[in-house]
């Protein structure tokens, strides 16, 4: 086992509207993800969710409730990336409009491409991590856990 692992914190937010969920990816990536990064030292995954949805799509959002939490590793297919991720519930401040038509974001730090994809699509899709696919589906009541491997075609 690695004696320094890369391992880190990441919140992410589920912003559901019209039957359709916002995700986004790196230019260089081909799979989607959630919206949301990194938990910084002293912050909260609430604060951060909401901070990284700020930045990054410049969309005011607050978070509901934490619904997931996820072990990841191999996070994203990357050998020995271990990500812990807490996934929260998010209503939108104020309309947000819902289009086929993908978006850049608005962090001029990292390209990002914004989509908004139907519930019903979500098989077709390359979503990351793999276990979440399905909990996006219907959103469980209570706070669920779930251990995954991105390297593994069942997540």
């Amino acid at each position: 086992m690695n004696p320094y692992p890369n391992i880190r914190i990441r919140a992410a937010g589920v912003l559901r509207r019209e039957n359709r969920i916002l995700f986004h990816r790196m230019k260089k990536c081909d799979g989607w993800v959630l919206p949301g990064g990194r938990v910084e030292t002293g912050e909260t995954s609430v604060e951060a969710v909401e901070r990284e949805f700020r930045e990054e799509s410049g969309l005011r959002v607050r978070s509901l409730r934490p619904f997931c939490v996820i072990e990841n590793f191999n996070a994203y297919e990357y050998d020995g990336l271990h990500e812990i991720s807490i996934y929260h519930e998010m209503r939108a401040d104020g309309d947000i409009p819902v289009s086929d038509a993908p978006f850049k974001g608005k962090d001029p730090t990292v390209e990002l491409t914004f989509r908004w994809i139907p519930v019903d699509e979500l098989d077709s899709h390359n979503i990351y991590p793999r276990a979440l696919k399905d909990v996006l589906k219907e959103l469980p009541d209570d706070v669920t856990h779930f251990i995954n491997d991105d390297k593994d075609s069942e997540g």
